[in-house]
């Protein structure tokens, strides 16, 4: 792990790509790393990167990279674009919040050192080190950071963080300000009963952009929703 963070510090100054180039795109990016994003999802992210033009990106509960890297795929191209992955990589923090007994016991046993260099390893194959900031916080701890930080707020902000009921509507609740106006937040699973809750939310304070349901056996939710000023 000690040496993946090294040659991940090393990339820093922008090194090419190390995986070849007809694997970057987000649909077949996400082939190669771990999580539940699709292959839809990640272009429909990557699409929303691009239309907005957003140059600080931000993604709350990044697990194996498969939503923040094709976000990062899209923001090539916009100079100072940064991506802040947000993501504690722990154990702990994920059953923090009762959701199920199956759900806590496998967060309680996932290898989640594995799954963090996996990421890292995700992030330097694609040449991405130069844009992406690791924060190995907690979604609180990361917020209070970045509530000190008075620089400008996220273009796009991506939730996906734990779906118990109260920590999606905390996040949501402590995320908004953070993000500038007409800035956009997409929050992820808002068909799960657990995030109704923080759904509604964002429904009442922002323009609703686009909720998408995707067909299939799996309930695969996710919106978009525009930040209005004075948030």
């Amino acid at each position: 792990m000690r040496e993946l963070e090294q040659d991940l510090a090393a990339l820093q100054a922008g090194q090419g790509a190390l995986w070849p180039a007809d694997e970057m795109t987000p649909e077949r990016v996400v082939e190669r790393l771990e999580g539940w994003c699709t292959p839809r999802k990640a272009a429909w992210l990557a699409r929303l990167v691009a239309e907005t033009g957003a140059r600080k990106i931000g993604e709350i509960g990044v697990y194996g990279g498969r939503s923040l890297v094709p976000m990062a795929l899209a923001a090539r191209g916009v100079e100072g674009a940064e991506l802040w992955a947000v993501e504690p990589w722990s154990n702990a923090a994920a059953t923090a919040c009762e959701t199920s007994a199956e759900n806590d016991s496998w967060w309680q046993n996932v290898d989640m050192a594995k799954i963090k260099a996996g990421f890292l390893e995700a992030v330097r194959g694609c040449g991405l080190s130069a844009m992406v900031r690791v924060v190995e916080l907690t979604a609180d701890q990361a917020r209070a950071a970045f509530m000190l930080d008075q620089s400008q707020g996220f273009d796009v902000l991506h939730i996906d963080g734990a779906h118990a009921e109260a920590r999606a509507l905390a996040d949501v609740r402590g995320w908004l300000p953070l993000v500038r106006p007409g800035g956009v937040i997409v929050l992820d699973d808002i068909g799960w009963e657990s995030v109704f809750k923080a759904r509604d939310f964002l429904r009442a304070r922002c323009e609703v952009i686009e909720e998408v349901r995707e067909e299939g056996e799996a309930l695969v939710t996710y919106g978009a929703y525009r930040v209005a000023g004075g948030v």
